[in-house]
């Protein structure tokens, strides 16, 4: 059978089973195989970092080098190796799907792929890119992204391979990214990353290509469940549904804007009742103030007065908004605690119970940076936005620019721009000029008739011109919608990432090359997140040291190095020149494809730096500490990469950006 053959590429794929760690039934293992208790084996030049591969098409497990072989394993299946042996003119490797010591047979070396490093891709949102291509060579994928008809080609062979499932055996392309986004949390898949490098383009430009393989990993539906959706290209969009929820700033200065707030909703929310349409899209309502327990006067930190999944007409949630009063007295400062009240939002709310996914955030003022003393949530504007994203959660900001406030729009504006960055299009940022009341009241009105427009006729979002249609507002739920409506049928019609076994493609969008493709991960164990968590609260405790004295930095490192372990010997005698060549981080963080001010700091760096520039970049520490807890915590995201491996080796898939 072909490779071709073997892997049908078309969009959506047949479901597969579990990844297999056993021969069938497991009965035709030797006792003394499955006795052995050992460790994996090291990658070569590590200490802590074990061998690990990935079986190719047609791999099956044998009970001995050269013996007999089972029932062949599901392509790419990951598990540890233990041991090496030669047999037959041969490589066979003894494999275990965990690092517990337990072995599950051999495989010949030839049928496994080696990988070095857990580093994974995700597809990007789609919406406003062209889709990924996979490639046969590394040769081809260059020739085609250096040619001046990439992008329309891109969109030619894309739809080609829709209708006919494969270009054929000879065709320099072998797959290409679903038309409908595959949810990595819901439909768990792996492109594990086996080679990268970087190429210089004709155009001047440079773009980083990547060969990777292809893992999709499905979970069995339950006795009695109910059929897969049907798989037409549009399949269930006339059930597409959304919640949106409203963020507002409740404190003193606030009243007269969630007054308009209030009437600008009741208007829309008739208008949706009328239309028979509020049991499609959900609103909610969030605030926030300050903590009462440290500041006289205020209720709350911040409140769900509206969940949108209790929220079932337009009279419940206007009653509920009608008790939303803005406190009479002053906070603690003029930035205010509004990431307690998006984290909450984020956290609480089951957003997987709907395709469209939206907070509309309100406020006058700028919020509070983990880094402040006054911010319970201690995570950065950075740190907010990737928990949005992880959700599918997109953030539209209402910043209200009042002439109080005026010192503080520029840290404002640049804090929300951030927060509201959204995939291949401008932030999703709208600054009310003087604090106008009555056009802030129009941009609610505005913006939530777009999105009840959008749940009336989502069929629309997909076929939305990509040339803007001049009004700000409009254009970006047009925008986002598409990708939210992309998203909820790839979720609805169970669509998988492409089955093929190894490819090449690149890590940019074909026809802008500001737009990433793909979102990188690091699969981390819980011991590996628990590690660099304890890590991170060392390297925070040397720095606040480090702020009395620059110079002893390092030296507390060195102590740091000690306690949890590590060599301490590399950060003495100048042998170290810098955080990452200190031998404190794990080597789980070695040879990363990434840029860190933190990890790249050496003691001069430091030294130079004044209080301002360190005390930033320890806050910064200080968030991804709180971040990490978020992870750990994130029950449904661990998981096995083979059903035999241990608790211990369940993995997270943490993106890159969130490392130190």
């Amino acid at each position: 059978m072909s490779s071709d053959s073997a892997f049908p590429l078309t969009a959506v794929t047949l479901a597969r089973r579990h990844l297999l760690a056993l021969t069938a039934g497991g009965a035709m293992l030797p006792m003394s195989v499955w006795a052995q208790a050992r460790r994996p084996l090291l990658i070569d030049g590590k200490t802590t970092l074990f061998q690990r591969v990935l079986t190719r098409p047609g791999a099956a497990l044998a009970p001995s080098p050269g013996g007999a072989a089972g029932k062949p394993l599901e392509p790419f299946s990951a598990f540890f190796v233990y041991e090496r042996q030669e047999q037959g003119g041969k490589g066979w490797l003894l494999v275990g799907g965990g690092s517990d010591g337990k072995t599950a047979g051999y495989l010949p070396e030839a049928d496994t792929v080696p990988w070095r490093h857990t580093i994974t891709l995700a597809f990007a949102t789609p919406g406003n890119r062209e889709r990924v291509l996979f490639f046969r060579e590394r040769d081809g994928l260059t020739k085609f992204i250096n040619a001046d008809n990439a992008a329309a080609e891109s969109q030619r062979l894309a739809k080609e391979i829709a209708a006919k499932g494969t270009l054929g055996p000879t065709h320099a392309v072998i797959a290409a990214e679903p038309e409908k986004y595959v949810d990595l949390k819901s439909q768990f898949y792996l492109l594990p990353v086996l080679e990268a490098s970087t190429v210089l383009l004709n155009s001047g430009n440079k773009t980083r290509v990547v060969k990777v393989a292809s893992v999709t990993r499905d979970v069995p539906a339950a006795a009695g469940a109910p059929a897969t959706p049907a798989s037409g290209p549009d399949a269930g969009i006339a059930n597409f549904n959304s919640a949106v929820v409203f963020v507002i700033d409740a404190t003193s200065s606030m009243q007269p804007y969630i007054d308009r707030a209030s009437k600008a909703l009741e208007e829309v929310l008739r208008q949706a009742e009328d239309a028979k349409v509020l049991n499609r899209i959900r609103f909610g309502l969030v605030a926030f103030q300050d903590d009462p327990a440290k500041t006289k006067g205020v209720d709350y930190l911040s409140k769900i007065f509206v969940d949108p999944s209790q929220n079932a007409s337009r009279a419940q949630f206007m009653a509920a908004m009608g008790t939303l009063k803005a406190t009479k007295s002053s906070t603690r400062a003029y930035a205010e605690d509004a990431y307690a009240a998006i984290d909450e939002s984020l956290r609480k709310i089951n957003w997987q119970n709907y395709g469209g996914r939206y907070i509309v955030f309100i406020s006058d003022a700028s919020a509070r940076e983990g880094g402040s003393p006054l911010a319970a949530t201690k995570l950065s504007t950075d740190q907010v936005r990737l928990q949005a994203q992880e959700r599918n959660v997109a953030i539209y900001a209402l910043h209200l620019k009042t002439k109080e406030g005026e010192k503080d729009h520029a840290v404002a504006e640049a804090q929300y721009k951030r927060l509201s960055a959204w995939h291949g299009r401008a932030p999703l940022y709208f600054p009310v000029e003087a604090g106008d009341a009555s056009r802030f009241e129009g941009d609610v009105r505005n913006m939530a008739k777009a999105l009840v427009e959008q749940v009336k006729s989502p069929e629309k979002a997909l076929a939305a011109p990509a040339k803007g249609k001049g009004d700000a507002v409009q254009d970006s739920v047009d925008a986002v919608g598409r990708a939210m409506v992309l998203a909820y049928l790839g979720r609805q019609q169970g669509v998988k990432s492409p089955p093929m076994f190894e490819a090449w493609a690149s890590d940019r969008d074909v026809r802008n090359r500001e737009l990433p493709a793909f979102t990188v991960r690091v699969l981390l164990t819980k011991n590996q997140l628990s590690d660099l968590q304890a890590t991170l609260r060392s390297v925070l405790a040397a720095g606040e040291k480090g702020q009395l004295d620059p110079g002893s930095f390092f030296d507390q490192l060195r102590s740091a190095a000690v306690a949890m372990g590590r060599d301490p010997s590399k950060l003495g005698q100048g042998k170290a020149k810098s955080l990452e060549q200190s031998g404190l981080m794990g080597e789980y963080l070695d040879g990363l494809p990434y840029q860190s001010p933190l990890m790249s700091m050496d003691l001069r760096t430091w030294t130079d730096m004044g209080v301002g520039r360190s005390q930033e970049l320890l806050d910064g520490v200080r968030s991804k500490i709180a971040l990490y807890q978020r992870f750990h915590d994130d029950v449904d995201r661990w998981v096995k990469l083979n059903p035999a491996a241990a608790d211990g080796d369940r993995v997270y898939p943490v993106p890159i950006d969130s490392l130190p």
